[in-house]
């Protein structure tokens, strides 16, 4: 993953975006980790693998019987 500074991408931020349909890139600040920057395609392909595996761990507590569904299908709603 390439890493850039927050100056460099406050300048050029057009670019970035084509260089993010790429690969990610992280943003530093004063040599901090602060952000990343990923192309839509690829942020989607994370959310529906973060929802995926949401979903299964919801199937799981309901089965071992440490939630109620009720109680999944709230906090579930709650996170989206």
């Amino acid at each position: 993953m390439k890493e850039l500074v927050l100056t460099k991408v406050k300048q050029d931020f057009g670019h970035l975006v084509s260089m993010a349909e790429k690969e990610p890139l992280t943003i530093s600040d004063q040599g901090e980790k602060k952000a990343v920057i990923l192309s839509f395609s690829r942020y989607d392909e994370l959310k529906k693998f973060e929802d995926a595996l949401y979903g299964k761990a919801a199937i799981l507590a309901i089965e071992e019987g440490l939630a109620s569904e009720d109680a999944v299908s709230e906090l579930l709603d709650s996170i989206d």
